[in-house]
C-alpha cells in the first residue's frame, strides 16, 4: 500500500513524539508498504538525516512542504503563529495531493484533516489527544475518516461520548523499539558510561521531565520521596535522564532543599535514542511517577513510551496507577503506587527492594508481555484494521 504518513510539527525533533512518527513508519514500511512522510518545512536546528538522527534500519522518504513559518515572523504574536502556520500548511497539503495519490493518508494530528479530507483519499488519524474546543467540528471530521486510532481506553471512551462510533475507532498505545533492547550492556558497564555509582542501589527515571514544556510529570514527587527512602535503606541513589535544562536546574535545587546531598542523585540530562536502554540498564529498579491525575494527560491522553521501554529492559518497575497505563500493565507485571503520593512512591520503592522475588517474578511476565508491543506488531494490528 502507498502511504503517506502527515504530521504538522518539524521533523527531526528532539521531542519525543519525533521518535514515534519515525518508529511507526518504519514500521509501517518492514511491512512491505512504500511511506512518505510529509512535515511542513519550518525552521529546524536538526540537520541529521532521520535514518541517522532515529537509528533506523528502513528508510522511508520524507517530504517537507513549503510553509509560512510564522514562529519565525516579528509581527506575528506568537499565539497566532501557530495558527498562521498551520493555515499556510494545509494549504500546502492540497496542492501536493492534487498531484501526489496514494492508498492512504495516516494523520497524526486534528490540524491537518481539514485539508486531507478534501482530496478525496482515505484518511485515517492517531489521536494522542482530544481537542478543547470546536467538538462539533471535529466530531464531524472524525465521522469522515476511515478509522480513528486512539492511544488509550479512556480517550477512546470520551470519543464514543461525543457521538462517533465504536465500529470507527482503534485502540492501540504506543510501542517499543524491541531491538535496542535484545542486548543490554552489563549493569556495570552501563553505570560506568553515566558515572553512576556502581556500588549503590540505582532508583531510576528515564524520559522527559515535562509534558507539554510545563505540566510536571511526577519527577518532583519521585525527588522527594528520595529522604524518606534513605532512612530505610541508606545505599539507594537517584538516576534522572532526561530534560529539558531548565527543569534539570530545578529539580536539582530540590533535591537539596529535601535533604539529600550531591553525593545522592545524579541528573543526567537527555540522552540519545539507542542510548535510552544503556541507561536503564544502570538500574535496580526503573520508576514511572505520576502527580494525581487531575490533568487530562493523566487521566485520558499518556501511553507513555518510557513505561513499554522500562518492560522490556527487563526491570522491577514501580508504577503510578493512572487510568491509561491500565492499558497496558496490571499488578502482576508492575508495583502500583498512588499517583501524587510521596509515601506510597516511597513504600513502594521500599517493597520492591525488601522483597526481590516477585518483583522479579512480575519484570519476567512483563518482559514476555511486552514482545507483543513492537512497533511492527502494533502497526500491523492497526493495518488490518483498516483493511
Amino acid at each position: 500500500m502507498k502511504i503517506a504518513y502527515v504530521t504538522h510539527t518539524r521533523f527531526p525533533t528532539e521531542k519525543a513524539h519525533g521518535h514515534q512518527i519515525a518508529r511507526v513508519s518504519e514500521a509501517l514500511v518492514k511491512l512491505g508498504h512504500d511511506v512518505t512522510l510529509i512535515s511542513p518545512d519550518i525552521l529546524n536546528v536538526i540537520t541529521h538525516h532521520h535514518t541517522k538522527y532515529y537509528h533506523l534500519e528502513k528508510d522511508f522518504t520524507a517530504e517537507k512542504l513549503q510553509t509560512f513559518d510564522a514562529f519565525q515572523s516579528k509581527i506575528i504574536p506568537g499565539r497566532f503563529a501557530f495558527l498562521f502556520t498551520m493555515k499556510s500548511y494545509r494549504g500546502s497539503l492540497r496542492e501536493y495531493f492534487v498531484d501526489n495519490k496514494f492508498d492512504l493518508l495516516y494523520a497524526r494530528s486534528p490540524q491537518v484533516l481539514p485539508a486531507l479530507l478534501k482530496v478525496g483519499m482515505s484518511v485515517v488519524l492517531e489521536l494522542h489527544t482530544l481537542p478543547k474546543i470546536g467538538r462539533s467540528r471535529f466530531v464531524a471530521h472524525c465521522k469522515k475518516c476511515t478509522k480513528i486510532v486512539c492511544l488509550t481506553g479512556p480517550m477512546r471512551d470520551e470519543l464514543v461520548s461525543w457521538g462517533v462510533s465504536t465500529k470507527k475507532i482503534i485502540v492501540e498505545g504506543d510501542a517499543v523499539d524491541l531491538e535496542r533492547f535484545a542486548k543490554l550492556p552489563s549493569s556495570n558497564k552501563a553505570r560506568h558510561h553515566f558515572a553512576v555509582p556502581e556500588d549503590r542501589l540505582i532508583i531510576g527515571y528515564v524520559g522527559s521531565l515535562v509534558t507539554m514544556d510545563k505540566v510536571q510529570k511526577g519527577v518532583d514527587i519521585l525527588i522527594k520521596a528520595m529522604p524518606a527512602l534513605k532512612q530505610h535503606n541508606p545505599n539507594v541513589f537517584l538516576f534522572v535522564v532526561g530534560g529539558p535544562q531548565h527543569w534539570i536546574d530545578r529539580y536539582r535545587k530540590l533535591a537539596i532543599h529535601s535533604g539529600l546531598t550531591d553525593h545522592d542523585f545524579l541528573f543526567h540530562g537527555p540522552v540519545r535514542p539507542k542510548l535510552v536502554s544503556d541507561a536503564m540498564a544502570a538500574c535496580d529498579i526503573c520508576v514511572y511517577p505520576s502527580p494525581e491525575p487531575k490533568h487530562q494527560y493523566f487521566k485520558r491522553d499518556t501511553s507513555p513510551l518510557k513505561l513499554f521501554e522500562y518492560l522490556a529492559a527487563g526491570k522491577p518497575i514501580v508504577c503510578a496507577d493512572i487510568p491509561p497505563v491500565r492499558d497496558v500493565v496490571d499488578k502482576s507485571i508492575v508495583r502500583f503506587v498512588h499517583p501524587g503520593s510521596i509515601s506510597s512512591l516511597a513504600g513502594g520503592i521500599r517493597d520492591v527492594l525488601e522483597n526481590p522475588k516477585p518483583a522479579k517474578e512480575r519484570s519476567v511476565k512483563g518482559l514476555k508481555m511486552i514482545k507483543n508491543h513492537s512497533w511492527e506488531k502494533r502497526m500491523g494490528r492497526i493495518m488490518k484494521a483498516i483493511s
